[in-house]
């Protein structure tokens, strides 16, 4: 990212700079971590509650609440705690605590992360004129007048990017990721011969669309890998990517899910884009690719109304919004097709050859994905997965829902991986105790999982809802796998795991890899909420 190599952090994002060493801040955290958020609603140095007492009326008792000068995004309860905040890490230690330990690597209030949150106030302005979002907070500290218009083109690209980030990663990832991703995709469509479109299945005689309807799903999936699909039997050949949990707000690029801006549809003219990539590649292993198919599903997608031109016709289809472009250069087409319902519900999608989830927070306790995750893992074959995550600590806490639900088979995870989320394994010691250095990378590299950053991640760095020095980028993050079949059957014999103990461990850079990655702090990055 050109924007910290400009402010001398090559491209490491402080991603966790809030420091959590004050007695307060850990009482705060202790007493109250659901409604506690740091430079909030309390201070960020001290952890005190910000919050006016209903019974408080004389105003000289009330707390003032002091703001950064440079930002102002950050709140405090007095000048000191904000001069603390902003002071080098080594002025504030207390005398060798190993619990200061935690926050090396916490910048706090430094300059560097002044002006990152600064920026954000440019980002949100000028997402609120290219959208129409509303979602500006007015925090700029400057007028408008003194905005030069490099500075308002270059917020602009950054919002963008993250837009234009959705596609890239999906279409860019199944091909860049490791060779086994690939293959899995080429392995499936080349026994596939019906196409999978929800149009052709009802196409054809009445008797063999009746007959198709009665079929179940997996029994459609068992008869085409049951067959073989030569080159020379003249069936169509789709592509089906699954992307749980969509939202119109963010894969969707605000799409309503009408067609009036069918011929300029912005959404749909950069999937088209990317897709090119990924169908390059898939045509140096299958003769032709007729179609891809994105199938957005989530109850935050559109639910068009009758007569607006997005959906079907009868109850069943009211819910299914539809767009249709030749993928430039090629004869392929691109469908999307958005349904608004949970994972799992609707039992007609057609299977995926992956599933992709943005940003799922599996992790966080106000979702419940176990349907969602269960309906993903339920499929005849392994089913490949791309899940992208805003910060690394997020995405380990992630792997452990997988593993913990049995929905990843834990001898696939890399060993640092295993060693972070502390798989209880019989055959962990054997693993971990291996003296043989080659025999081990070469273990390693046959592990059908991943998790490094994401390239295709957009420029524009965001605040953390719960600690005000804590940023991250959206999806910046992406692991990938195969969904081990049977979910929660696997659960039946559930493997414990639990995070390793960071207590005494020191937070790291993100720049760290391999089981360096472990050393972080203790809890994960709130920057999902």
């Amino acid at each position: 990212m050109d924007l910290l190599a400009s402010l001398g952090l090559e491209n490491a994002l402080p991603e966790q700079s809030t420091r959590l060493t004050h007695p307060g801040v850990i009482s705060a955290l202790q007493t109250n971590s659901s409604e506690c958020q740091l430079g909030f609603n309390c201070c960020l140095t001290c952890g005190a509650s910000l919050l006016q007492q209903q019974h408080d009326r004389d105003k000289s008792l009330k707390k003032k609440e002091i703001y950064c000068k440079g930002c102002n995004r950050v709140k405090y309860c007095s000048e000191v705690c904000r001069k603390v905040d902003a002071e080098p890490q080594q002025l504030v230690d207390d005398g060798g605590d190993d619990d200061v330990d935690e926050d090396e690597g916490a910048l706090g209030h430094s300059p560097v992360i002044c002006s990152l949150l600064n920026l954000c106030n440019d980002d949100e302005t000028a997402e609120d004129n290219l959208y129409n979002t509303t979602t500006t907070k007015n925090n700029t500290t400057t007028t408008t007048k003194h905005n030069t218009i490099q500075k308002e083109e270059a917020a602009k690209y950054r919002v963008q990017t993250e837009r234009e980030s959705y596609p890239a990663t999906l279409f860019n990832m199944l091909t860049d990721g490791p060779p086994w991703v690939i293959e899995n995709l080429t392995r499936r469509l080349r026994y596939r011969k019906e196409v999978r479109s929800p149009d052709a299945k009802g196409s054809g005689s009445s008797s063999g669309g009746s007959e198709r309807k009665r079929r179940g799903k997996r029994d459609r999936q068992s008869s085409s890998q049951e067959e073989t699909a030569s080159s020379s039997s003249g069936l169509s050949r789709e592509l089906v990517l699954h992307i749980v949990g969509a939202s119109v707000d963010s894969e969707l690029w605000g799409w309503d899910g009408t067609t009036t801006s069918y011929t300029h549809n912005e959404m749909l003219d950069a999937y088209a884009e990317a897709s090119t990539n990924v169908l390059s590649y898939l045509k140096n292993f299958i003769d032709s690719v007729d179609s891809i198919r994105l199938v957005f599903v989530g109850p935050d997608c559109p639910k068009p109304t009758r007569g607006s031109g997005g959906g079907g016709g009868d109850d069943d289809e009211i819910r299914v919004c539809r767009l249709d472009k030749s993928i430039p250069g090629s004869k392929t087409m691109l469908h999307i097709e958005t349904h608004c319902c949970n994972y799992g519900e609707d039992t007609t999608l057609p299977d995926p050859d992956a599933i992709i989830f943005f940003n799922p927070g599996l992790s966080c306790t106000d979702y419940d994905w176990s349907k969602a995750l269960s309906a993903a893992s339920s499929y005849e074959s392994s089913t490949p997965f791309l899940i992208t995550t805003n910060t690394e600590m997020e995405g380990f806490a992630d792997i452990k829902c997988l593993v913990d639900g049995g929905y990843v088979d834990p001898m696939e995870l890399p060993t640092y991986i295993l060693e972070t989320v502390d798989v209880e394994s019989p055959s962990n010691n054997s693993r971990y105790n291996d003296d043989d250095e080659e025999e081990e990378d070469d273990d390693e590299q046959n592990k059908k999982f991943f998790l490094c950053e994401n390239p295709y991640a957009g420029l524009r760095v965001r605040q953390s809802g719960t600690m005000a020095n804590d940023l991250y980028v959206k999806s910046r993050w992406v692991m990938g796998g195969l969904f081990q079949r049977g979910g929660d059957v696997v659960k039946k014999k559930k493997r414990k795991t639990k995070m390793v103990d960071k207590s005494k461990k020191k937070r790291k850079g993100s720049q760290e890899k391999g089981s360096d990655r472990k050393k972080r702090r203790k809890g994960g990055n709130p920057a999902l909420i």
